[in-house]
């Protein structure tokens, strides 16, 4: 697998990343533009309770993106932050 930080559709907007460091917006970027390939990658490499939590903290999350990782976690519609 291509290394995840040369995926121009995930980091087109940043320079340099630090995998550890900034862990939650790598995460969140993955769960709004990644495939299933960088899904795996960051379940691998993070862990699935990390995913959870960012994804349960983010307001970035579009409503069709939200859907789909409140049915993966899930978890249900009113404790996630952001959807009415």
């Amino acid at each position: 697998m291509e290394s995840i930080l040369k995926k121009n559709y995930l980091f087109w907007d940043t320079a340099a990343i630090d995998l550890e460091k900034n862990w939650r917006f790598v995460i969140e970027r993955i769960l709004l533009f990644g495939d299933k390939d960088d899904f795996l990658w960051a379940n691998n490499f993070y862990g699935k309770e990390k995913l959870k939590q960012v994804f349960l903290r983010s307001r970035a999350l579009d409503k069709k993106s939200e859907s789909f990782w409140q049915w993966y976690f899930g978890v249900k519609k009113n404790h996630v932050p952001g959807i009415n």
